[in-house]
């Protein structure tokens, strides 16, 4: 049985000193169904000094409602999610919430889904096994584009 879902906001995230909020980093929300990658995804980013993640959640209904509250300007977001697919949440941000850059992540590396990623208006795209090697190159042209 899967550990129930929670929102965990800056103040909640792991046992850390909270930091004064640093302009110069990338708010970061992160949205995966599985408690196992969110897990590992947040705690790879949160040894990059250019991020500042700020929220995490394991459903689309959750990560509506911290897009709404925080205005992140990244939401690295998993496409296979029950109820609410990543997808559709990529084109919702992309309308109502464009600063909100989204980038997509799968285990799925198909030039279909990649396109359909883009089609959505997703930023970027990711293919989880190989997260770390290519988060680095999402980043820089995340930074380039800012």
């Amino acid at each position: 049985m899967a550990a129930p879902t929670q929102v965990m906001l800056r103040n909640e995230l792991a046992q850390q000193p909270l930091r004064k909020p640093d302009p110069t980093r990338i708010r970061t929300v992160v949205v995966d169904d599985s408690p196992t990658f969110l897990q590992v995804a947040c705690e790879l980013l949160e040894l990059d000094p250019a991020i500042d993640l700020v929220a995490r959640a394991g459903k689309g209904g959750e990560a509506i409602e911290i897009v709404m509250k925080l205005k992140p300007d990244m939401v690295l977001m998993d496409v296979n999610m029950p109820y609410l697919d990543g997808l559709t949440l990529a084109w919702f941000f992309a309308h109502r919430f464009p600063s909100a850059r989204v980038v997509l992540m799968s285990t799925d590396e198909s030039p279909e889904l990649r396109e359909a990623c883009e089609e959505a208006g997703a930023f970027d795209f990711v293919h989880k096994e190989n997260f770390r090697q290519e988060f680095g190159t999402v980043m820089q042209r995340f930074c380039a584009a800012s």
